[in-house]
């Protein structure tokens, strides 16, 4: 995903690969350090900076739109898991499928980007 958004040469595309890899990334601590509802509540805080971060690029641009409304949702949902525990299975498939759209959503913009550029006949993207 790092590969493609740094390929595309948007600032747009690499800084939200960047933003889900960290998100990826302290997810990944919380998981290790965190157990039961404080590990839940600290998915809430997790995604509701990461959506406020996608809010903030979105502003007069369609791209992160998508990515700001997905996180939006899953605070939404680990809200939801905190009243209602309904099994830490079902919580980490839903994260799972989420995280695999993200990804499929920035490597598909990320080379929808390289085609347009190399099509327009400009290989260096300005």
């Amino acid at each position: 995903m790092l590969m493609a958004a740094l390929h595309s040469r948007s600032e747009q595309i690499t800084a939200a690969a960047r933003i889900v890899f960290l998100n990826w990334a302290v997810a990944l601590q919380m998981w290790l350090v965190l157990e039961g509802a404080a590990l839940t509540a600290s998915y809430v805080v997790i995604d509701a900076i990461t959506a406020a971060l996608f809010f903030r690029m979105s502003r007069g641009r369609w791209f992160p739109a998508p990515l700001c409304f997905m996180h939006g949702v899953l605070v939404i949902y680990h809200l939801g898991t905190l009243l209602n525990t309904g099994g830490l299975f079902w919580e980490k498939f839903v994260l799972n499928r989420f995280f695999d759209i993200e990804i499929v959503y920035v490597v598909v913009c990320a080379l929808y980007r390289i085609i347009a550029i190399h099509r327009a006949g400009n290989p260096r993207g300005a």
